[in-house]
Formats: structure tokens, C-alpha cells, sequence
């Protein structure tokens, strides 16, 4: 086997694409095709099942993917090993979560790359259990994610919680008056993120725990248009403290204090433990979300978050 056709296949299945994987190793097409040809010759497996578009591996070939994103990783590690002096370098794909990406992604990656400027950093969004999903497939090498406090990961990854964001429940000004409890808002419609978003499971949980159905009334992305839509009286919404101060919207809108529903997603940093030198970059990157988070008052450190 060689090493280019390996970072050939492994390429392939990062990108979801022939196209992808050749402008990311910067070769042409035709010869991303016969490198991952040459390997499933080596091996006497087909990898890729081609009778589909886009390409995507054959269950032998989810295998061996992942046992050559460890190949490729351990051979950065011999390479950072002997050059340990150097500035960390080479690819980097981060996956983070959608409610980071939109409250401070805009400055923390820009940020990122002026402090490892040999670091080439890629940078995918999306909800936070399919970032973790796609971190345990090798598709990223780590992520920023919102999740419970009580989250477990699979063995073989390094999490850790690098803060809280704190979360509120909005409702039109004037629309409701007095302290609250979940079961209040029982028949009530919400504005919520499609289906696969935690905020949205969350609530779900907290209803069903209760024994009460659960409304969504509209289903749309876009925090800011969630919220003109509350403004406009079309339900309840669910979102980060900090959108709503920020938003146009906020003079017609008001929070919902719950006795019962406080949740206190946490932020998680995750990597493979063998994520070598590069973990610092990850370090720093996490960092910088949760700087840009304070400025803007929209994290709180977990010493103080209760």
C-alpha cells in the first residue's frame, strides 16, 4: 500500500466527493480515482460503492477508512515528533456547533489562523450530536459542542467542558404575566429549530417527563427570524440569552422565568486522544469561541454557572 493512496481514499470520504478530495490534496481528479483504485487493488476490497451519487464507502470501506484516518494521523505524529520545534502544521477540519457558529465564529477563526498560521484550518457547522457523530466517524478531527453537562463520550476521546450557555424561553411582551412553571406552557406553540437540534430535544424531554405533548408550530433555522416571529405573536421560542438581547426584536419581546426548566447546556472541546500537537491549536480555538462569547455576554465559566 502507499501513503498517498491512502490520503487519496481518506480525502474521498472527508469531502463526500471526487471533486472535493482533489481541490483539498490539490491534485487533479483522474488522479484521486486511480489512487483509490490502486488501494482497493492492494487490499482486494472495493471501497467506495460507485453505484450511488456521491460515492460512499462499502461497509468493509467505513472500516478501513477509519483505520487509515489512524494511519494518517500517526504519521503526522512521527512528523510533528521530528520536528518538535517546529510551528504545529498541516489540515485541521473543526466541526462546531451551529449556536457557536453563529455567536462568535466570525472573529474566532480568523483569530485562529493569524496564531498558527502553518495550520490549514477547515471549519464545518451543523447541530452538536451530529458534529460529535461525524468526529466519531474521522469525518473531523474535533468539536465545539453544546450538549447536556451530563454527556458521556465514547473511549478513546478527550472532552472537556470549557463553559456554560445560558439559554432562555421568549414569548411576545405583554403576551404573559407572573412566575411560571413548565407545565404553564402546556397547548402553547413554539418556534423552534428543525428536527435534529438539541435545544428542540431538550424541551421535547422536559414535556415528556411531565406526561405533556409538545407543539412545534414552526420549524425554521436563523435565530433572528425565530424571534421577529415571537415578536409577531407566532409562539414561544427557545434560544441563547445573548440572541435575544442582541436582536432588533428584543423591545417586543420578553423572557419566560421557569421554576422547573433552567437547563444549562455546557460547552464541550472534543478530540481524539491522539490528536497530537495539533490538540493545542484545538485548545486555542475553543478558547477563542469562549472569549468571544464573553465579550459579547453570552457564556458563563462553569465555577460560577451553578
Amino acid at each position: 500500500m502507499k501513503l498517498e493512496d491512502i490520503h487519496a481514499f481518506v480525502a474521498v470520504v472527508r469531502s463526500a466527493s471526487i471533486t472535493g478530495a482533489a481541490e483539498s490534496l490539490f491534485i487533479q481528479q483522474p488522479a484521486i480515482t486511480r489512487r483509490v483504485q490502486s488501494l482497493e487493488k492492494d487490499l482486494g476490497v472495493v471501497l467506495l460503492d460507485r453505484n450511488v451519487k456521491p460515492s460512499r464507502p462499502t461497509q468493509i470501506g467505513r472500516r478501513v477508512y477509519e483505520l487509515c484516518v489512524n494511519v494518517v494521523r500517526d504519521i503526522a505524529l512521527i512528523d510533528e515528533f521530528v520536528r518538535e520545534d517546529a510551528a504545529p502544521s498541516g489540515r485541521l477540519c473543526l466541526g462546531v456547533a451551529d449556536s457557536l457558529a453563529e455567536l462568535a465564529l466570525l472573529d474566532a477563526v480568523p483569530g485562529l489562523r493569524r496564531e498558527y498560521p502553518e495550520m490549514q484550518i477547515e471549519v464545518t457547522t451543523g447541530w452538536s450530536a451530529a458534529i460529535i457523530a461525524r468526529l466519531q466517524e474521522r469525518a473531523v478531527d474535533a468539536a465545539l459542542a453544546v450538549l447536556p453537562a451530563s454527556t458521556r463520550f465514547e473511549s478513546g476521546l478527550c472532552a472537556a467542558s470549557i463553559g456554560v450557555l445560558p439559554m432562555v424561553v421568549v414569548a411576545q411582551k405583554g403576551s404573559l404575566s407572573g412566575p411560571k412553571r413548565l407545565a404553564d406552557l402546556h397547548g402553547m406553540e413554539w418556534i423552534l429549530n428543525p428536527e435534529g437540534c438539541g435545544f428542540r430535544d431538550l424541551l421535547r424531554r422536559a414535556f415528556g417527563d411531565l406526561g405533556l405533548p409538545f407543539a412545534v408550530r414552526i420549524s425554521t433555522f436563523g435565530t433572528e427570524q425565530k424571534l421577529g416571529l415571537v415578536a409577531r405573536g407566532a409562539g414561544l421560542s427557545f434560544v441563547p440569552e445573548r440572541m435575544l438581547e442582541a436582536s432588533e426584536y428584543a423591545p417586543q419581546l420578553q423572557r419566560v422565568a421557569l421554576a422547573d426548566f433552567q437547563p444549562r447546556p455546557h460547552i464541550w472541546r472534543v478530540h481524539p486522544d491522539n490528536l497530537g500537537r495539533s490538540a493545542d491549536c484545538v485548545e486555542r480555538f475553543g478558547e477563542l469561541i469562549v472569549e468571544e462569547l464573553a465579550v459579547r455576554g453570552a457564556v458563563r465559566e462553569q465555577d460560577n454557572a451553578g
